[in-house]
């Protein structure tokens, strides 16, 4: 299957680099911040994951998670985006609402499992960049998926990144956040696509 060039470069541009992850954000604060175990998440070796386009009966749809490592007995936060921009209000939207990391009840278990999330592509509309009135579910549409856990968010309106600034620490420094991202490409599926494969239709 091939991915157009125009999609993988307007995935780049989306994302930034993909790749390496995870991707810490903000400078190092007072306290050590959770950690996106890479190894752990949904699809680890992929950087670009292809979406059968134009699907005519049930719609695609990715179930995403990760585990976190964490060594403090505190309750951490994980925020799942879909195309975040953050001068628009539609883009910087949290997309769950479970969003508490609770720590094990065994204090030797350090890993954490992050409420999931269930990307169905067609269900956003294009980025800016295609154009008003784009096709949801053309082939090269591009998506990029981010999972942001930090120790807390800043609840204030007016912060530069709306609801992925992190919290102010008890000293004058933030919190750190860390990114993991998935980018989703929508690509036509080829001919003969068996239903369920990667890149056909369910």
């Amino acid at each position: 299957m091939r991915i157009p060039l125009a999609a993988i470069a307007a995935s780049a541009a989306l994302a930034g680099c993909p790749l390496p992850q995870p991707l810490p954000d903000y400078p190092a604060g007072t306290i050590t911040p959770p950690r996106i175990l890479a190894t752990t998440t949904t699809r680890p070796s992929e950087s670009i994951i292809p979406v059968p386009a134009s699907c005519p009966g049930t719609a695609p749809a990715y179930e995403l998670g990760a585990r976190i490592f964490y060594q403090d007995n505190v309750t951490v936060e994980a925020r799942w985006f879909v195309d975040y921009k953050k001068d628009v209000a539609s883009r910087y939207g949290i997309r769950n609402t479970n969003r508490e990391v609770p720590a094990d009840p065994d204090p030797l278990v350090l890993e954490r499992v992050v409420p999931g999330f269930t990307f169905q592509p067609y269900d956003y509309p294009p980025p800016q960049e295609l154009g008003a009135g784009s096709d949801w579910k053309a082939a090269g549409v591009v998506h990029v998926v981010e999972l942001v856990v930090s120790n807390g968010f800043d609840p204030s309106p007016t912060v530069a990144e709306p609801n992925r600034t992190p919290a102010v620490t008890d000293g004058a420094a933030r919190f750190e956040i860390q990114t993991y991202r998935w980018v989703f490409v929508n690509v036509s599926p080829p001919p003969g696509c068996t239903p369920g494969e990667p890149g056909c239709c369910p």
